[in-house]
């Protein structure tokens, strides 16, 4: 019963083939190398790697402090009294508390500003991918970055993307937008 639906579904597929009239063409870019490799990509990736190298400083200086602080309770352990130790290690207990919420709250910071710097070259780039699918009659246009497996080279087009982008293609599209949410803003 079962080979007879394969049977049937196969053969149902081999004619229905034909019916599509349509050629199916797929096209693939990697938007992470696209958005890493523009110029305007190396910008904001240079200015959120300044944001994060200082973050990372200010939480490394609270995690030393902390860890001197716990060193210095395991020296002293036995000279002090019980309820002391007892005290100091809620308040050790406390800062670490305090230094993982730092760390999570400059992980969504970072996350936010990594996000509204990319967003309008991301933006930018599928507006490129667009023009070249319309222009080259590409059926689908899939992001290798999501999880495509394999492609053969000639369907890859990050390569073009890249060049159309720091060519300056869409580039007025995009700061008309701008200037248009600006005056939005201002209202």
């Amino acid at each position: 019963m079962i080979r007879t639906a394969l049977v049937s579904t196969l053969l149902l597929s081999l004619f229905a083939a034909p019916a599509r009239a349509e050629e199916v063409k797929v096209g693939i870019v990697d938007l992470r190398r696209a958005l890493g490799e523009t110029e305007e990509g190396r910008k904001a990736r240079a200015r959120l790697k300044k944001d994060f190298d200082k973050k990372q400083k200010e939480l490394d200086e609270q995690q030393e402090e902390l860890k001197k602080a716990i060193e210095d309770l395991n020296k002293k352990r036995t000279l002090l009294p019980a309820e002391t130790v007892r005290q100091k290690e809620t308040e050790l207990q406390e800062r670490v508390g305090k230094v993982q919420q730092t760390y999570l709250r400059h992980q969504q910071d970072l996350a936010s500003k990594e996000e509204e710097a990319t967003a309008p070259i991301v933006d930018r780039l599928h507006r490129i991918i667009g023009r070249i699918a319309a222009a080259e009659n590409f059926t689908v246009v899939l992001d290798k970055s999501a999880g495509v497996v394999f492609s053969k080279p000639h369907l890859d087009l990050t390569n073009e993307v890249i060049r159309r982008f720091n060519a300056g293609e869409e580039k007025s599209a995009s700061s008309k937008k701008s200037a248009g949410d600006s005056k939005k803003k201002k209202k």
